[in-house]
């Protein structure tokens, strides 16, 4: 009896293993017929539908995948948004004239124009709708240099040459639209906040290595002296960097790394390029506060007027006191971040995007033939 019940538990135990080998071959087929998870695929940018002879350039970011793009035909120019992935475009103001300069506010709801006419002109701020929000007469046939605080919306930067030596430099105030003119000895002041900004006086040293660093008020129109030997500066948030000729190598610029804004965090040094014996800065661009900040530089110094040079697009690391090299580039050309951080427009139109991820640069225009 006891072996008739070991047989039969040795049969109910075979039975079972034999039941198990069963489902676990049936899962393992299962499993290889399941389809596996496709790799991430990469962004696919569609060009610009414009004809490369109406195309005037890529102002810059309305969203991450929107551009405002400037195209016109004689004396007639017009600003359309262009989906970089979808390639949808929607025109949203034709200005009846040309666009001598567009600016894209802070926070990507309003644009500036500046209007060519014979008489002067007109700066004029439209909506992302393409409706005109507020318009100032100009005293220029000029280019108007144009920055708008990115604190507070209403106030921009506008500076001129009126003649050769007579400088117009004056905050727009565009809900009471009056301009009050401002200490500055730079064309181009930067806000650094709602009421500070900065700027550099290079002392009337053509090759910009001479230069003290500026902070002013627009509540009491004085300004302070921050710092000496400052040849330019970047800002960005609180992100603060600037650019000195460096004393223990001719072929160097030293950049200085505050952040925040005027807290030393440590310097580095990159080759110097020149123009002419004048200095060229290198382009830096930030995606949003404390986020890496990426540039074009050159891989060895260079002087412009001789040579090309080899340039590349980076990222600066300050920490290590060096650059993460990216992709290299044609050109020594400008650079804007969208605001993922995963992609930069490029070019002397901003023509191209730079994919991060990728490292590939795209065209955004169809070139000709």
């Amino acid at each position: 009896m006891k072996r008739k019940k070991k047989k039969y538990m040795m049969f109910s135990l075979a039975v079972l293993l034999f039941s198990a080998s069963l489902f676990l071959l049936s899962c393992n087929k299962n499993q290889d017929n399941k389809p596996t998870v496709s790799e991430k695929k990469p962004l696919s940018y569609k060009e610009i539908p414009i004809e490369y002879e109406s195309f005037r350039k890529v102002i810059g970011w309305m969203s991450d995948e929107e551009v405002l793009i400037h195209s016109g035909e004689v004396n007639n120019d017009t600003l359309s948004l262009f989906n970089i992935f979808t390639g949808e475009t929607e025109p949203i103001y034709e200005a009846g004239s040309i666009i001598l300069t567009a600016i894209i506010s802070e926070n990507q709801q309003q644009i500036v124009i500046q209007v060519a006419s014979e008489n002067g002109g007109e700066l004029r701020v439209i909506d992302r709708s393409g409706a005109v929000v507020q318009t100032l007469p100009l005293e220029t046939k000029g280019f108007v240099n144009v920055n708008w605080n990115p604190a507070d919306q209403h106030h921009i930067f506008i500076s001129y040459y009126q003649s050769d030596s007579n400088m117009v430099v004056g905050d727009w105030n565009t809900e009471t639209n009056e301009i009050v003119s401002i200490p500055s000895a730079s064309l181009t002041p930067l806000w650094y906040s709602a009421n500070l900004y900065l700027y550099v006086d290079n002392k009337e040293d053509f090759s910009l290595e001479t230069g003290e660093l500026y902070m002013g008020d627009i509540r009491t129109n004085e300004t302070l002296r921050l710092k000496s030997q400052v040849s330019s500066f970047f800002i960005h948030d609180d992100t603060f960097i600037t650019f000195t000729p460096s004393d223990f190598a001719e072929d160097e610029l030293l950049l200085s790394y505050q952040y925040p804004f005027m807290v030393g965090q440590s310097f580095m040094s990159i080759p110097k390029v020149t123009m002419n014996n004048r200095l060229v800065f290198p382009y830096l661009s930030q995606a949003a506060r404390n986020t890496p900040v990426y540039g074009v530089f050159a891989k060895e110094a260079a002087q412009l007027e001789l040579e090309t040079g080899e340039f590349e697009f980076g990222e600066l690391d300050f920490e290590n006191k060096t650059i993460k090299p990216i992709i290299d580039l044609p050109d020594n050309a400008p650079i804007s971040m969208a605001h993922n951080g995963k992609y930069s427009l490029y070019g002397w139109r901003f023509e191209s995007i730079i994919d991060i991820e990728q490292q590939k640069i795209y065209s955004l225009i169809s070139m000709p033939n």
